[in-house]
């Protein structure tokens, strides 16, 4: 009995000893930062923890359980710009792996995401964007810049041209689907995977040079497949975490659990539709690299051609390092621009109709501007120059929405060298290596201070502003002292921003122009216009995190589209 219970004691007492030295040692690391010090006993950095967290939500019930929600990686999503009303616009979390600053400072934070030799991506966070290979997001020094002179020229007007026509003719085809009476209910789960085929179909379509039609095409599983290519993409972006701890797993088939073996078969598979993609591209390229083709991957492919052509001239010498990209980094950038191209971009537009639904003023205001834009046109005859740009109310609601519900709620760097000096309000911290640095997002895009007392609400109406030479509306910057950066900000600003917005803009158009939005009573869950309209609150600010933020119960809430 002795031994048996030795055993299991023994390891205990081992772990608490070595997390209780971690936790001290960095105690004493944050004591010398000289900013406010708070203490949690796990956190996001340990994989177990991050694994399971989220079935331990039953501790927020419990007095005492402040520590919980700091563990998490995306506690920011929950308190916003709350925690730094106690400790200030800049504090320091301990814990036993390491220790990271909490920044709502909105210089500080556009000084840290700005200047990326000096503040890098931490590599235990970005790796779960490496899965097929290291990407435009997860490096830094020259691989990012030489991977950056390849990848950004892919996104150009031409391209945003294509975004702007297959993203018409994706909302037409939903919204031609949802025309009888029978399909004019949709809880949020029903929208959510609605934005995200869209989102897939322009993804195909602009990204990649395949079109098809909302009703068909992705959904179907090619032969040599063991899913279709959105079932692929869906359940690793369900399951990344998972994907980083298990994916150096070497155990024979047997002997290996399901999932994980599941997890390691899907990761293959969707790599199998990225080399075909690849392979289909560059045996169809242009010759002279000239970039003629419209789609992501063919300017890519154009362009990564090119610049090994390049390579190769007489007269440059033999180089130490490539200037092209390998065949892992135009696998990891095609999983990126996948995971990054359709995520992002479906999040935003679900997010955006609860809070249509909610608010019949803005339906109309929106609606008075798509009117006036697109009149009686018919689709085929909405012109991207000249109509993209007169939409800016319908750029104001993606605006308003990704300030409430961004993508993310933190963006993590940390010092390169030994140390870098943090500027913030009238002190300069002296940051040491290893120490994490994360900007709060959703604390800098709500703060009272610099968004007013209606900072929580949403109202697209304020970032409208009169151009006073023209005397039209345009887009207003930030107020004065604020920041705001949903798609970073910078030399590592996301390349693709301006195909979101495009895309966003198209379906929010096509959506208004035909349709209002009621929030939906349903049976048996509530009986009231009124609750039904709570639903739709209580659903979005229920939410998690999987790569990007999501709503955990979409099925719960829903919305009406009526005709207008």
């Amino acid at each position: 009995m002795a031994f048996w219970t030795t055993l299991i004691v023994l390891p205990l007492v081992v772990l608490t000893a070595f997390r209780s030295w971690g936790l001290l040692r960095n105690y004493l690391k944050a004591r010398k930062l000289g900013i406010p010090i708070v203490i949690t006993p796990v956190s996001w950095h340990d994989t177990v923890w991050g694994l399971f967290a989220d079935r331990f939500r039953w501790i927020r019930n419990f007095p005492f359980s402040w520590w919980y929600e700091i563990s998490l990686f995306s506690f920011a999503q929950r308190q916003r710009h709350l925690p730094h009303q106690k400790y200030g616009d800049v504090y320091v979390v301990v814990s036993p792996r390491a220790n990271y600053i909490m920044l709502n400072d909105p210089q500080a934070s556009l000084e840290v995401q700005s200047h990326y030799k000096n503040w890098t991506k931490p590599e235990p966070v970005y790796e779960i964007f490496t899965a097929l290979g290291d990407n435009l997001i997860a490096d830094n020094g020259e691989d990012w810049q030489r991977q950056r002179r390849i990848v950004n020229p892919a996104f150009r007007e031409q391209n945003y041209k294509l975004v702007w026509e297959e993203s018409l003719r994706q909302a037409q085809q939903w919204l031609d689907g949802r025309h009888e009476q029978s399909s004019r209910r949709a809880t949020m789960l029903d929208v959510r995977k609605d934005m995200v085929l869209i989102a897939l179909h322009v993804l195909s379509g602009a990204g990649f040079g395949q079109i098809h039609d909302f009703s068909s095409g992705l959904r179907d599983t090619p032969p040599g497949h063991i899913k279709s290519f959105p079932d692929a993409l869906m359940f690793l972006l369900m399951n990344m975490f998972r994907v980083v701890v298990f994916r150096n797993v070497r155990l024979p088939k047997f002997l290996m659990p399901t999932y994980i073996q599941d997890l390691k078969d899907t990761v293959q598979d969707f790599g199998l539709y990225l080399r075909e993609i690849v392979a289909y591209n560059r045996a169809t390229t242009q010759g002279g690299g000239g970039g003629q083709n419209a789609d992501i991957v063919s300017a890519l492919v154009e362009a990564d051609e090119a610049a090994k052509r390049e390579a190769k001239k007489p007269g440059l010498g033999a180089r130490a390092k490539p200037t092209h990209l390998t065949d892992d980094e135009m696998y990891g950038n095609l999983f990126l621009f996948n995971l990054a191209g359709f995520e992002t971009t479906s999040n935003a537009l679900t997010y955006t109709f609860p809070f249509l639904a909610a608010n019949n003023e803005v339906q109309d205001w929106v609606g008075e501007e798509i009117d006036s834009v697109l009149q009686d046109k018919a689709v085929q005859d909405l012109d991207y120059e000249t109509v993209f740009p007169s939409l800016v109310r319908c750029m104001a609601v993606m605006h308003e929405t990704l300030r409430i519900f961004g993508p993310i709620a933190n963006n993590a760097r940390w010092p390169a060298g030994e140390s870098q000096v943090l500027c913030t309000g009238d002190r300069d911290i002296v940051v040491p290596a290893g120490t994490y640095v994360m900007t709060n997002l959703y604390g800098l895009h709500s703060d009272p201070r610099w968004w007013g007392p209606d900072s929580l609400e949403w109202k697209p109406q304020r970032w409208i502003m009169l151009d006073p030479e023209t005397g039209k509306e345009t887009l207003a910057p930030p107020p004065p002292g604020a920041a705001y950066i949903p798609w970073a900000v910078g030399p590592r600003v996301c390349p693709g921003k301006k195909f979101s917005q495009v895309e966003f803009v198209a379906v929010i158009a096509m959506l208004l122009r035909s349709y209002r939005l009621k929030p939906l009573v349903i049976e048996g869950k509530m009986k009231t216009e009124e609750q039904a309209k709570q639903a739709l609150i209580d659903v979005m600010y229920d939410t998690m995190t999987r790569v990007t933020v999501s709503m955990r119960h979409p099925e719960n809430a829903g919305v009406v589209f009526l005709d207008r």
